[in-house]
């Protein structure tokens, strides 16, 4: 993928992860989060509100929705 349209994604994200602040500040909502997108070349770009640690953490917990999810989604289905 072209630099261009990396630093493209990393804009988007964080414009994201700027209006999703605002949207839980604004509703009195402390939450921790992670906004994660992936290149076609394995490269991620994120943006969060968490340490290394609370990532860290939220990772094991995104692999133990991972392995639920491969028992119940059929086709790779997105969770969404």
């Amino acid at each position: 993928m072209s630099d261009s349209k990396t630093r493209e994604i990393e804009e988007i994200l964080t414009e994201v992860d700027t209006l999703l602040r605002e949207r839980l500040k604004a509703l009195g909502v402390e939450s921790h989060h992670v906004l994660l997108a992936t290149m076609p070349d394995g490269a991620g770009v994120v943006r969060s509100n968490v340490g290394p640690e609370v990532l860290s953490n939220m990772a094991e917990m995104l692999m133990d929705i991972a392995d639920e999810a491969i028992k119940s989604r059929p086709n790779n289905a997105p969770l969404n």
